[in-house]
């Protein structure tokens, strides 16, 4: 990337008056919640108009405070609106899901998490758990790419290949592995039912999950999960897991969902 140091343009601003903060706040926000991606510093100045100056000075406050996220793929929209963003468009899912978060946390003792697919990513709109489970490094507003949570797993398993492709396009981060790696382990998750599993021995945080996706009429819009640092028995909670979200599934008005027997 270019953009690691400030850039001054040949005639430098003064300070701008609110309204014109404003302005150019609006626009640079636009710009990013249209963009299929990640947008370079550059590019977000071209399609917006502004000096490459304000648009480096202002996207770094935006990142400051959380509206903005900045990597080595360029500006993307930040965690603090995907957060509110989430819970204003998911309040029905929230509700509908709440009860039986809380019993599935009740009857395993893990951490359960509510998580919805965007772009790519599984957003954590809702969390409960026995004393919270501080362990787990969650919280909600937590943003993971979908093939690296059993959340997105869950839901990436009903989709067709060619949708999933188009879903990791879209994110615009390459997996390790590669695609044909993940199709064959969607494959095994729906082998299982539906049902994503992740070994926490296998990764460095030694966090185990286990996940089954929230089925709408037009497919998943949304999953349960519980995670443990520690081994999880899948045989035992995997059944709890899947019915938990048929159970969410059915309060959505979908009786489609078979459940674990």
């Amino acid at each position: 990337m270019t953009d690691a140091q400030p850039f001054d343009d040949a005639q430098p601003e003064g300070p701008l008056p609110r309204s014109g903060v404003l302005e150019r706040v609006t626009l640079i926000m636009d710009c990013l919640g249209e963009a299929p991606g990640h947008l370079l510093l550059e590019e977000v100045a071209a399609i917006t108009g502004l000096a490459r100056s304000t648009t480096f000075r202002l996207l770094r406050q935006l990142a400051d405070l959380g509206w903005v996220t900045q990597d080595a793929g360029g500006y993307v929209l930040g965690p603090r609106l995907a957060y509110r963003g989430v819970l204003s468009d998911f309040d029905g899912l929230r509700e509908a899901a709440s009860p039986v978060l809380g019993e599935l946390a009740a009857a395993t003792g893990y951490t359960v998490h509510l998580g919805i697919m965007h772009r790519g990513f599984v957003d954590y709109v809702d969390r409960t758990g026995v004393g919270a489970q501080s362990s787990v490094p969650t919280r909600i507003g937590t943003r993971i790419f979908a093939p690296e949570s059993t959340a997105g797993m869950a839901m990436l398993s009903w989709l067709q290949p060619e949708e999933v492709d188009a879903v990791i396009d879209l994110a615009g981060v390459n997996r390790p592995g590669g695609r044909e790696e993940l199709h064959r382990e969607l494959a095994a998750v729906r082998r299982r039912g539906g049902l994503a599993c992740r070994d926490g021995s296998r990764h460095a945080s030694g966090v185990s999950s286990v996940g089954a996706a929230i089925i709408g009429p037009g497919g998943p819009v949304g999953a349960v999960s519980v995670a443990h640092r520690g081994a999880i028995p899948e045989q035992v909670t995997g059944p709890l897991v899947l019915n938990a979200a048929a159970d969410i599934s059915a309060g959505l008005g979908n009786e489609s969902i078979g459940r674990a027997r």
